[in-house]
């Protein structure tokens, strides 16, 4: 009984080795262009017409209204306590796009805009607020609140529909 396991696991390691050794020499065959293109069924599909649809495209029925989403969007921002604090500047994408020379203003922004208010130069808290946004506009939230206490408070990476 020894024996024959012996002998079967002799074999094994004779597969496996062979096995091996038969992936490296082909992988080594391999780069060589024109052997790849009967090697691999990838090489030969390559630039072929595919004989079936990739992705059902419907045709656009007539009066139906298209709709478009674009990539812009409106953020309100107001501040709560005062009623205009001109240090503080709103960024987008760590550029001053506007200051708070009023209690609310309005900040065009784009899809994947990075939003921040810096309130370095104040050294009290200040709470601003989404007062409003778009119909388009999914990030940031209306009604969300922020604080900033001599820091950049970020508001976050705006998420259009």
């Amino acid at each position: 009984m020894k024996r024959l396991v012996e002998k079967i696991e002799k074999a094994l390691m004779r597969i496996v080795i062979i096995g091996f050794v038969l992936i490296v020499i082909v992988q080594g065959i391999m780069t060589d262009d024109p052997i790849r293109l009967y090697l691999s069924w990838g090489e030969r599909m390559e630039g072929q017409i595919l004989e079936f649809p990739v992705a059902s495209q419907n045709e656009p029925v007539e009066n139906e209204p298209i709709t478009v989403n674009s990539p812009q969007a409106v953020l309100k921002l107001s501040v709560d306590q005062f009623s205009s604090l001109p240090r503080a500047k709103v960024l987008v994408n760590d550029e001053e796009r506007l200051v708070f020379d009023s209690r609310e203003i309005e900040v065009p922004v784009m899809a994947g805009d990075i939003i921040e208010i810096d309130c370095t130069q104040y050294d009290f808290p200040i709470k601003f607020a989404v007062k409003g946004t778009s119909e388009n506009l999914s990030y940031p939230e209306q009604g969300k609140v922020y604080t900033a206490n001599k820091s950049i408070v970020m508001i976050g990476k705006v998420i259009v529909k």
